[in-house]
């Protein structure tokens, strides 16, 4: 059993010393040295075809000159006719000339060749069109030159099935794929580096962005810590202070206009030139009054008092009375009062307000704010390239593989060798 297992070991070790490891750099090289039997043979074919074409340009050549000096089979012909048949003969050379320039072959590379043999099909095909006429009829005139030139053209024809056939072998074909895959996988190669390269720059970047992110936050938080900003937030807090101690006489303000509302609201409908104040009253009661310097209030509360007790502008019973109540309230002695609370407040706070702009730590942070958003926006951007790029060299990564495996596999199929291509 022991040796069992160890002849299976040796044999897997045998197997996978068969394998030669081939870097992409030198894969072409092993390539052509390796197809060189394939390629020789198919060259002395292809070879020995391009001398018979060589050989047929010569002669059809020789033919286009014996038709433009041969004389003519009859020539008691009409002058007219004569001229006819010279136009076709000069046109008739002209093309066969133009043909045989266009098969002259001075590059013997495969896939040079196999475009020529699709240009030749296209050439004969265009030549048999235009010149079938001028042929005809010449004819007539010249048959046995005509034939030879005729008959070249079918040798080219069948030379060049020939040269098809020796360039569609299966093995050299499939040969000069793997060559071109073998080009594409440097390429892809090349492409690889480069896309690496950008995703290590975009990394290196976003890795700067993220530490000059970090660096600011402690630079905050650092700032946090500082005198100027704990002398901030104490002016800030000395302000909701004030704000708090006062918003009680405030409220008391405001919920007497609130009252009063629906009924400053009728009286500017009749007393016109108190309507613009009443509305102002209305809509900022504390700012109006802080502004109304001649307390001409205290003639509209009056006179609203006047109106209700009179009946002038009628409310619900409940509502006259707490109406009443509210304007009693609102006595020159209560508003005076309170205007004095109020400036001393507005002052107070100003000058809070003052100090807070002085310490300027809302401009700090205003700063900070604005280079933490773009910060964050390069962030966002660079994270969006870096998944990019990764995504671009993962793709790329996969397609060299698929295609490394590919040739190998190709190459294991035509000439029975199993090979690693280290890219």
């Amino acid at each position: 059993m022991l040796n069992f297992l160890k002849k299976i070991f040796q044999n897997e070790e045998q197997e996978d010393s068969k394998t030669a490891e081939i870097s992409l750099q030198n894969l072409e090289e092993w390539l052509n040295e390796k197809s060189k039997p394939l390629m020789e043979s198919l060259r002395q074919e292809i070879d020995a075809i391009l001398m018979k074409v060589d050989e047929e340009l010569q002669k059809a050549r020789f033919n286009v000159e014996v038709l433009e000096n041969a004389k003519l089979q009859n020539p008691n012909i009409p002058y007219k006719a004569k001229q006819y048949m010279e136009g076709n003969r000069k046109a008739y050379a002209r093309a066969i000339t133009s043909f045989l320039g266009h098969m002259e072959i001075n590059n013997k590379d495969y896939f040079y060749l196999i475009d020529f043999c699709k240009l030749f099909d296209e050439l004969l095909n265009d030549l048999n069109k235009g010149t079938l006429r001028s042929y005809t009829i010449l004819q007539e005139f010249f048959a046995n030159e005509t034939s030879k030139i005729a008959q070249s053209l079918k040798n080219f024809d069948t030379l060049f099935i020939e040269l098809k056939s020796a360039l569609s072998d299966e093995k050299i074909t499939n040969v000069n794929n793997i060559s071109e895959k073998i080009q594409s996988l440097k390429s892809k190669a090349k492409q690889k580096i480069n896309l690496s390269i950008d995703l290590k720059d975009t990394e290196a970047e976003l890795n700067l962005a993220v530490n000059e992110k970090d660096s600011m936050m402690a630079e905050i938080e650092e700032f946090n810590k500082s005198e100027a900003h704990n002398n901030f937030l104490k002016l800030n807090g000395e302000k909701k202070t004030k704000s708090d101690a006062f918003y009680s006489d405030e409220k008391m303000v405001l919920q007497s206009f609130s009252v009063l509302e629906r009924p400053l609201r009728k009286y500017s409908h009749i007393a016109f030139e108190h309507e613009e104040i009443v509305l102002e009253y209305l809509k900022q009661p504390i700012e109006t009054l802080a502004g109304d310097k001649n307390l001409a209030i205290l003639e509209i509360l009056n006179n609203l008092k006047k109106m209700i007790e009179e009946g002038v502008l009628q409310l619900e019973s409940k509502k006259k009375e707490k109406s009443l109540e509210e304007i009693n309230k609102l006595n020159r002695a209560f508003i005076e009062q309170f205007l004095k609370k109020y400036s001393s407040f507005r002052a107070e706070i100003n000058e809070i307000e003052t100090k807070i702009r002085l310490t300027g730590v809302a401009e700090k942070f205003k700063h900070y704010n604005m280079q933490l958003e773009e910060i964050n926006l390069d962030i966002e951007k660079l994270n969006d390239g870096f998944d990019k790029a990764k995504n671009d060299v993962a793709k790329i990564i996969n397609s060299i593989e698929s295609l490394k495996n590919e040739i190998e596999s190709n190459i294991k199929l035509i000439f029975g060798q199993a090979i690693k291509i280290l890219v």
